[in-house]
């Protein structure tokens, strides 16, 4: 089976890009989706579902793999080896460390928007909880920043914050990727639209 990978930076849109390739036909895996985690500290904000045991994602990913045709690509939104505590499946993380790729690059400020929308609303208890979590990652001065903007009402401003760390990770990741970007006719017209 061979898997194209959306990458980008935390906002970027990659489940909402995942759902644009669904309804204009291609086969997807939401990976987040059948983990019911968006796979960061702050992955269960504002989800209701339990997550699945360990058993339980192995056999939703199997499933969903199996439902799809072999002979086209399945498109998968970058993922470590972990969404929140689950572990994916060695295959899916071969696979994905070795796929082609396309990049959604968005403006910081669009990005903002989306992560503020998605995680703006919630008790800022769950937030502050969450960014305490990586405290040791975030760094004391950045962690206590973002944690006085939580308390202060001001999730866009912690928010701001927060993707100083996740983008310094995330472009650390990419320089020291292998993988190849897609060619333009690979891409789907959904992707290059929106």
């Amino acid at each position: 089976m061979r898997f194209h990978v959306l990458t980008g930076l935390a906002g970027a849109g990659k489940t909402d890009a995942l759902a644009r390739l669904h309804a204009a036909g291609e086969q997807v895996v939401d990976l987040e989706g059948l983990a019911r985690h968006r796979g960061s500290s702050y992955g269960r904000i504002g989800l209701v579902d339990p997550m699945p045991t360990q058993a339980e994602l192995d056999a939703r990913v199997r499933a969903a793999l199996d439902a799809h045709d072999p002979d086209r690509p399945v498109w998968l939104e970058d993922e470590g080896p972990f969404i929140g505590s689950l572990r994916l499946p060695p295959e899916i993380v071969a696979a994905i460390a070795g796929a082609k790729t396309f990049a959604l690059v968005r403006p910081v400020e669009t990005r903002l928007t989306r992560l503020t929308a998605t995680y703006g609303a919630a008790e800022p208890r769950l937030l502050i909880d969450a960014t305490q979590r990586i405290r040791r990652r975030l760094g004391n001065p950045r962690t206590d920043r973002a944690i006085s903007h939580f308390h202060a009402g001001r999730p866009d401003a912690a928010i701001r914050v927060l993707l100083e760390h996740f983008d310094a990770g995330y472009a650390l990741r990419a320089s020291r990727a292998t993988r190849r970007p897609l060619d333009r006719d690979e891409v789907p017209e959904v992707l290059l639209d929106g």
